[in-house]
């Protein structure tokens, strides 16, 4: 369960919730501030923000802006805040597309026990363009280790499911699902694929792997989001040749405050 910290300025509620996985990794108090995507940020709110933040001892904020709230971002970078990435997201919608057939170079099943010291070495090398590896004021090494505790955690009870791609009899990456009860949009959250075996159709065959698997047992699902960095273009390729559409956009940034 998240903590909240509730400011309000004028009629504009804003939380700051604490991100209990992160700030175990980094070893900080993390938050991040969650507003309406239909309400902009003002110097009086950021004011407000960071203040509230010092006084429950944050020491860590990130903020996620609408890519077409150019206002907001700016103040958010005059407020102190840096930029860490911009996050694309597409959306696979169950009633306008399909699936189109594909021929599979790997073999697709769910992980197993023994595949986690694999798939978290592949983890801890895969990301780098993420918002955390961007952060000058994070420990490098921990950005890496924060990946091989998602992906440990999603085996262990975190994803509802985690698929593994096999190549010539060895698990070279995996893709992570997740369905939020009451929420009529599933996800697949987390993949990777080996440096060795990229450019080979693993990914495309994982995410292919992960619709279908989603569309067969929630049949009541509308769709299907994915997510990634702005400058990962062989995965958008990826998902567009799948029948993905683009859905929304975000600049992130954040803000190391003080101890």
């Amino acid at each position: 369960m998240f903590e909240k910290a509730s400011i309000e300025k004028k009629g504009f509620l804003m939380n700051i919730i604490i991100d209990k996985f992160n700030s175990e990794i980094f070893n900080l108090k993390m938050g991040n501030v969650d507003y309406s995507k239909d309400k902009k940020l003002t110097f009086e709110v950021m004011d407000g923000i960071q203040k509230e933040a010092v006084n429950e001892k944050f020491q860590h904020l990130t903020i996620k802006i609408p890519s077409n709230d150019k206002e907001s971002f700016n103040i958010a970078l005059q407020s102190g805040f840096i930029f860490v990435d911009t996050l694309i997201e597409y959306y696979f919608d169950f009633n306008r597309a399909e699936l189109p057939s594909i021929d599979h170079k790997c073999m697709l099943r769910d992980a197993c026990q023994k595949d986690l010291e694999i798939l978290k070495h592949i983890a801890k090398v895969s990301f780098s363009a993420d918002r955390f590896h961007s952060d000058k004021n994070l420990d490098n090494s921990l950005c890496d280790k924060y990946y091989e505790h998602w992906i440990e955690n999603s085996f262990y009870g975190f994803a509802d499911k985690v698929i593994v791609a096999e190549y010539q009899g060895q698990p070279v990456g995996f893709t992570t699902g997740k369905v939020h009860q009451g929420n009529p949009v599933g996800r697949l959250v987390l993949s990777a694929v080996s440096d060795s075996c990229r450019g080979l159709g693993i990914y495309t065959s994982m995410i292919h792997e992960g619709v279908s698997w989603l569309l067969e047992k929630y049949g009541t699902l509308n769709g299907v989001m994915v997510g990634t960095q702005i400058e990962t273009l062989a995965v958008q390729k990826a998902w567009v040749r799948l029948g993905f559409n683009v859905f929304d956009s975000f600049y992130t940034v954040q803000k190391y405050l003080e101890k």
